[in-house]
């Protein structure tokens, strides 16, 4: 049965939502993010990056997180920023099979708009779909199933209905905000929702400048490093603290991740990536002094 967590573990590089998993929110903790974003999405995003990541628990290799930026418009005053990620384990492992497509919708501060997510369940895929009502303060949250992936239109088995005062981030919207924010030096606490459950997530930006190191690159990456913490308990206890870093540069690319979880540690390292012009940056020996 403890196997059954690296299953959801393999969607932790999606930053700090985490898990699929039960958690709590107290209504002190209000959304004070409204003005604190500092850069835009659309500042150093670029429609078409694409970045692929692979997941290992201890020695082995779990499988790949694969990140799009599918689209960036001009609407009205503001930009739509759209992504999808790919989530899949590598075939022949004998605890887990995971295949999840999620896609979401931001607006130029990277929240939340819209989110969908797409998870593999046999022949057919379960459907879990964001729908936001800001004026009335609702988030209904719809739930179906579909025979393809690529099929967006399906039969609601069910509707959940929660009320929400403020802006709040998806699984892969988070993901983004965090890259927007992370030369910040302030801790930020993130109202995130997790299927029709509201949870709270800490992100620590310190502007830590150092080094990271993977097997893509020769050398050591400039990078800034982060962490924070799942304030909420999750099933096998999935909880608690993380830590990330990403490329010291304007992309502001997620170059590695690493967690504790009940199982040990989790590792997510930047393996591929698609963005023109785009090389992690290195340190050299005069800034590591």
């Amino acid at each position: 049965m403890k196997y059954v967590a690296v299953k959801y573990c393999i969607c932790i590089f999606l930053m700090t939502t985490l898990f699929v998993a039960s958690s709590s929110f107290e209504d002190n903790d209000k959304d004070k993010l409204s003005n604190q974003n500092d850069t835009k999405g659309t500042q150093f995003l670029v429609a078409g990056e694409e970045l692929t990541y692979e997941v290992s628990w201890w020695f082995i290799k779990i499988g790949t997180v694969r990140t799009i930026v599918t689209e960036i418009k001009k609407q009205n005053d503001d930009y739509i920023i759209k992504a999808s990620a790919f989530i899949d384990s590598y075939s022949g492992l004998p605890f887990v099979n995971l295949h999840s497509i999620f896609e979401t919708e931001m607006d130029n501060n990277c929240f939340s708009n819209s989110f969908i997510s797409k998870t593999k369940d046999g022949e057919t895929w379960l459907i879990t779909k964001y729908k936001y009502d800001r004026t009335n303060n609702r988030l209904f949250v719809e739930y179906g199933r579909v025979n393809n992936k690529n099929d967006n239109e399906f039969n609601i088995e069910k509707v959940d209905t929660v009320t929400i005062q403020e802006k709040t981030q998806d699984g892969l919207s988070l993901l983004f905000f965090a890259r927007a924010n992370v030369r910040k030096r302030t801790e930020v606490k993130v109202p995130t929702m997790i299927n029709s459950t509201k949870g709270i997530t800490i992100l620590n930006f310190y502007n830590k400048h150092t080094k990271a190191e993977i097997d893509a690159v020769n050398y050591p990456i400039d990078v800034i490093e982060f962490d924070g913490k799942a304030q909420f308990k999750g099933i096998f206890g999935l909880t608690g603290p993380f830590k990330g870093w990403f490329s010291n540069d304007s992309a502001k690319i997620p170059i590695r991740a690493k967690m504790n979880v009940i199982l040990g540690s989790i590792n997510i390292e930047l393996i591929k990536w698609k963005r023109d012009g785009w090389m992690p940056p290195k340190i050299y020996e005069k800034e590591k002094e």
